[in-house]
């Protein structure tokens, strides 16, 4: 895992990791999002699971979406409603 992402992992186990455990648990949930070109979401599928389970927050669903190299190209892809749908989900 590189870039944006593996920042934002960092700093939330930085945080979970304090004196106060200012994350983990308290009934929070996540979901996962992630368009990219290609279609190798193996490594970050995994890296999110144990995010999850280390700080119990409930996993709520995820839409991967791969194979989409230019802006726009993703317009039309059945993805959008799946992450539509997951957002409506959300209570």
């Amino acid at each position: 895992m590189r870039g944006q992402i593996r920042t934002v992992t960092d700093r939330l186990f930085a945080l979970e990791e304090g004196g106060e455990n200012l994350l983990r648990g308290n009934g929070r949930s996540c979901a996962l999002l992630m368009a990219a070109e290609g279609h190798g979401f193996d490594d970050v599928s995994l890296y999110y699971s144990h995010l999850a389970d280390h700080l119990r927050w409930k996993d709520l669903g995820s839409v991967l979406a791969g194979g989409f190299f230019k802006p726009g190209e993703i317009k039309g892809s059945p993805c959008l409603q799946k992450a539509y749908d997951l957002g409506a989900s959300i209570k």
